[in-house]
């Protein structure tokens, strides 16, 4: 919260804010209503700094003696005992405050040696306990090193400490003084510095753990990839298994025998031509009722070393086909979980 509160019409904005301006640089927080946020309440945030403020200062001038909200606010102001009045120019102030001093302050008169000036530093510096607003402004333009020094054994708390000593710094050695505004540059430019340093840590640093949150997100799906693996590999083989064979030596897998496997297709469909070609004539020769034994023998011949291993190769192609199927299918629901 502010020391003092600024009450003053909006037509004296230009004039408030020079006088803003100069006690901020004497160090003396200060509010005025240039300040209120979009959306606020007005009147109760005024309140607010009103009564957080140590002192009421009221600008008066022919618009603001008329204002309602600057009579209530300098009402408020009196009945506190923090009431500071001025006159920005001559006007006839509202009876009720009559008997409050109110001088006139000639405009640029802010922040220089003028009596009216003084005067209402006084009156701050008597309500902020900083009696030594007057004197500081007496020795900005013109004071000594002693006279500083004096200041300074006088006030050794005031929140102006540092700039004396800065003033007495330059006084007693202007060479130093460039110095220490070089060293002041210096810093400002080491703070800037480490301040980008902190930001690119921090920006490494979360870089850093979104890596390990990728890295262990990797490790959870190569142990899910490998647990499905390892699934994927019982599954082959409890198809093989069912398929005629233990091993890659059994079944259809010791006969060599896959659905792209060219040669086995071929070799079936050769053994299929061969055993109709041997079987058919001597069997047309018994139909006919022409045939005798040496036909029956020769279609019996023709079952057993032909049709005989064309039909175990047919039966194990197309169980080879389902089993690969069922693989496939297994393979993509696990693929999908």
């Amino acid at each position: 919260m502010a020391d003092i509160f600024i009450s003053y019409s909006r037509n004296d904005r230009d004039r408030c804010t020079a006088i803003r301006n100069i006690l901020e640089e004497l160090k003396v927080s200060v509010w005025f209503d240039a300040g209120i946020g979009a959306g606020s309440s007005f009147d109760r945030e005024i309140e607010r700094e009103i009564e957080a403020a140590k002192a009421l200062l009221v600008l008066w001038s022919e618009e603001s003696v008329e204002s309602d909200w600057v009579r209530n606010e300098a009402r408020t102001g009196k009945e506190r005992s923090g009431l500071i009045a001025v006159q920005l120019r001559p006007c006839t102030l509202p009876l009720e405050f009559r008997s409050v001093q109110a001088e006139v302050l000639p405009e640029g008169a802010e922040g220089t040696d003028n009596p009216v000036w003084l005067g209402i530093l006084e009156r701050i510096g008597d309500l902020l306990d900083r009696k030594g607003l007057v004197e500081y402004t007496r020795l900005k333009e013109k004071g000594s090193v002693a006279d500083w020094k004096k200041w300074l054994a006088h006030y050794p708390t005031d929140p102006l400490v540092p700039d004396v000593i800065d003033n007495i710094v330059e006084q007693a050695s202007p060479d130093m003084g460039q110095q220490l505004a070089t060293e002041r540059a210096k810093r400002s430019a080491l703070e800037a510095e480490l301040a980008e340093l902190s930001a690119a840590s921090k920006a490494q640093a979360g870089e850093v753990a979104t890596n390990a949150r990728e890295l262990v997100r990797l490790r959870r799906e190569l142990d899910q990839a490998q647990s499905g693996q390892a699934d994927a590999e019982a599954e082959i083989a409890r198809f093989r298994e069912a398929s005629g064979g233990k091993n890659k030596d059994d079944g259809l897998f010791g006969l060599g025998i896959v659905l792209n496997d060219k040669i086995a297709l071929y070799l079936t469909a050769l053994l299929w031509i061969v055993a109709i070609r041997f079987i058919w004539e001597p069997l047309s020769q018994l139909i006919n009722g022409q045939g005798g034994l040496g036909d029956v023998f020769w279609i019996a011949f023709g079952i057993i070393t032909v049709a005989v291993p064309a039909a175990l190769l047919t039966i194990k192609i197309l169980r080879k086909r389902k089993a690969m199927q069922r693989e496939q299918e297994s393979m993509t629901q696990i693929v999908a979980d």
